[in-house]
C-alpha cells in the first residue's frame, strides 16, 4: 500500500469527529442570532472536515489496507459522511422550521391558554344569543344549557373551584359594528407579571385592563 495512504489512519475519524462536535457551538450560534451568514461560518468549515473525512478515508480504503487501519478508515469514511448529512439536513430544519416555531410559543402558557378559553366563551355566547335572543345572565347558565363543559368555567391558574374564573361585562349584546371596541368578557385572574386582566370582546379578539 502506498505510504501515503498509511499515515495518519485516524486521521479522517478525528476529523469526523470534529465536524461532528461543531454541531454544539453551532447551536448556539443558530439560537443567538438567528442568522444564516453566522451559522455558515461554523457550517462551512464543518462540511469540509467532514468532507475531508470521508474522502481521506474512502482513499485510505482503496488500497485494501487490513486490521486497524481498515477500521480507522472505515469508521472516517462514516463518520465524515454522517457530519455531511448532519449539517446539510439539520441547519435548514433548525433555520426554517425548529427556531421560528419555538418562538412561536408563548412567554406565558397559563396566560395565553386563559386567552383561548375566552375566545371559546366568546363563541358560546354568540351562539346562545343567536338562539336565545339574548345574553345569559351569566356563564354558568351557558353550562346548565348544555352551550359549554363545566371546565371552562375556571382558568388553569386558579387553584380553588369555588368562583368562575370569567365573568360577563355586559347585560346586551353590542351592536356589531361595536364588536371590536366594546369587551363582553372579563377575566379574574390577574397576569403575575403586571396584574392586568385579560378582556374578550365579541370578535374575539383579546386585550388587557390594568388594575
Amino acid at each position: 500500500m502506498n505510504p501515503a495512504r498509511k499515515s495518519l489512519p485516524s486521521l479522517p475519524l478525528i476529523l469526523g469527529l470534529i465536524s461532528l462536535a461543531l454541531f454544539v457551538p453551532g447551536i448556539a450560534v443558530m439560537e443567538n442570532t438567528r442568522a444564516w451568514g453566522a451559522t455558515m461560518q461554523l457550517a462551512v468549515p464543518a462540511l469540509f472536515l467532514g468532507g475531508i473525512s470521508l474522502v481521506w478515508g474512502a482513499v485510505i480504503l482503496k488500497g485494501k489496507p487490513s486490521g486497524k487501519v481498515y477500521g480507522l478508515a472505515v469508521t472516517g469514511s462514516i463518520t465524515g459522511g454522517l457530519a455531511i448529512i448532519f449539517w446539510v439536513v439539520m441547519v435548514p430544519m433548525m433555520m426554517v422550521f425548529a427556531l421560528p416555531a419555538r418562538d412561536a410559543d408563548p412567554e406565558q402558557p397559563l396566560v395565553h391558554q386563559s386567552g383561548e378559553q375566552m375566545k371559546i366563551w366568546v363563541r358560546h355566547i354568540k351562539t346562545f344569543y343567536r338562539d336565545e335572543g339574548r345574553l345569559p345572565v351569566k356563564l354558568e347558565e351557558l353550562v346548565a344549557t348544555g352551550y359549554a363543559s363545566e371546565s371552562l368555567l375556571y382558568d388553569s391558574r386558579q387553584a380553588s373551584k369555588n368562583v368562575p374564573s370569567f365573568r360577563l361585562m355586559v347585560k346586551e349584546m353590542p351592536p356589531e359594528g361595536e364588536w371590536a371596541t366594546t369587551p363582553i368578557l372579563e377575566g379574574r385572574i390577574p397576569n403575575p407579571r403586571d396584574g392586568t386582566r385579560l378582556i374578550a370582546y365579541p370578535d374575539e379578539r383579546l386585550g388587557v385592563v390594568k388594575p
